[in-house]
């Protein structure tokens, strides 16, 4: 079943028991977490609600917490018929430049043409807008998950911006702090895309402009945690988890299509003469605070919301969580597009005990001496795989997705002077074991079975 917007799914998920209301009074200041990572861990149903303290909006957490509600969001009754899904439609638009097209490049042709954002005038994301000094951060229900942090975070923001040239559509996931009634702080890292977008508003002496977006469609909701370049069309891909076209709608004061199911979007301009300030701690995804960093300033400029809007949150903890939940499942899903990047790639898994992030397992067809030590280096080029700091390179006969397997993949075949070793790359923001640094050393195992000339 497709499902229209938010409200719909979680109409479906209460019919099935997969829904709890809490209508007994919460704090957003460490309670609605706590009890989020609780439920979490043991696979549970997620969690609206109803009356938290302070607040006038409910609260959603745990939406896409398991396999099972992932799979019911984009209408498929496994992930192995989602990936079948995706790799048809690879191979029958391959001489369409299907990535391209994805990426907002190219106009969209034959099977691309019913996946394809559709343009609405009205959409429910804007029945209410909010200008000026009518604009008030502190309404929304921002959560503090961990006793450390010093502000209030917004865990589930889809982040859109643009090119300055092309127009380009540009979406990634970031943490967003609040700073004051009209003012946030988006934390992204030096290497992206958003990054590098502010350097060319920067040079041409423009303001940035960007837009968040809180909740909508479910399809979209697991879409933006698909394993693909930011300057995806992640509406479009939506569209092909959904199987129909999303509806995109003008933002109210920036050049943006945004999605028009939303529940909140807030839009703005980072000023690109304006330093950046400081912010943090804030909680991580394996649910410890990293050291405070800097973050661009973002000036609200209107608040748009539907009627009776929900806000969606994730809250970060001890993995299994929401966050790594959905990571594991995309990754699973969008295994034929990754291998596009990477031929000899056959499988690949970044376990849930590292928040599907610190440790990754990737299993390569091998066919010459010292293919394991230049997959390494390959995958690390890959976008999730980029913040593995131990990755380890088997066979394709050994199971990726079973730890024992890998393990005694590598206490079989390593020999540490021969098959350990690393390299420098930019460290992950959240690695606790890199302390702030911007760079740090990642290791790799190459595992994967020897014949006399890997020796050579």
């Amino acid at each position: 079943m497709m499902y229209r917007c938010l409200a719909e799914f979680l109409e479906a998920l209460g019919q099935t028991g997969e829904l709890t209301r809490v209508e007994t009074e919460t704090d957003s200041a460490l309670q609605v977490s706590e009890m989020a990572s609780q439920m979490a861990k043991t696979g549970g149903a997620a969690l609206l609600f109803g009356a938290v303290r302070g607040h006038d909006l409910p609260v959603l957490c745990n939406l896409l917490a398991t396999e099972g509600r992932i799979c019911r969001a984009v209408g498929v009754a496994s992930l192995d018929e989602l990936t079948d899904r995706i790799a048809r439609l690879l191979d029958t638009t391959a001489s369409e430049g299907w990535l391209d097209r994805l990426k907002g490049g190219l106009q969209p042709t034959g099977a691309l043409n019913a996946i394809a954002p559709r343009k609405v005038k009205a959409a429910a994301c804007q029945q209410i807008v909010r200008l000026g000094n009518d604009i008030d951060l502190n309404e929304l229900p921002l959560l503090q998950s961990a006793a450390e942090e010093t502000g209030r975070t917004m865990t589930a923001a889809a982040v859109f911006s643009a090119d300055p040239d092309s127009h380009r559509s540009v979406m990634d996931r970031f943490d967003v702090q609040r700073l004051d009634r009209t003012r946030l702080a988006i934390c992204w890292a030096a290497d992206d895309e958003h990054a590098r977008l502010l350097g060319e508003y920067r040079a041409r002496e423009h303001k940035m402009p960007l837009a968040i977006v809180l909740g909508g469609d479910p399809a979209f909701l697991t879409a933006i945690a698909a394993p693909l370049p930011p300057d995806s069309d992640f509406c479009a891909i939506a569209g092909l988890l959904r199987g129909k076209s999303l509806d995109v709608v003008a933002g109210r004061g920036v050049d943006l299509d945004l999605p028009a199911e939303a529940e909140i979007v807030l839009e703005g301009f980072v000023d690109p003469t304006q330093p950046p300030v400081q912010v943090g701690p804030i909680c991580g995804p394996m649910g410890r605070c990293a050291p405070p960093r800097f973050a661009q300033v973002l000036q609200v400029t209107a608040l748009t919301h539907r009627a009776n809007p929900i806000y969606v949150a994730t809250p970060p903890c001890p993995p299994p969580n929401e966050a790594s939940t959905l990571a594991r499942a995309m990754q699973r899903a969008f295994l034929p597009v990754v291998r596009r990047a990477m031929p000899d790639l056959v499988d690949y898994d970044l376990p849930e005990f590292a928040a599907a992030r610190h440790w990754a397992a990737v299993a390569i067809q091998k066919t010459y001496p010292g293919q394991g030590r230049r997959a390494a280096h390959a995958a690390w080029g890959l976008r999730p795989l980029r913040f593995a700091k131990m990755l380890v390179v088997v066979d394709e006969d050994v199971n990726v997705h079973d730890t024992q397997a890998v393990l005694a993949a590598i206490a079989m075949h390593v020999r540490p002077d021969r098959d350990v070793f690393s390299e420098r790359g930019l460290a992950d923001p959240f690695d606790l074991s890199a302390f702030g640094n911007a760079m740090s050393e990642k290791m790799a195992f190459d595992a994967t079975r020897k014949s006399p000339s890997d020796s050579e």
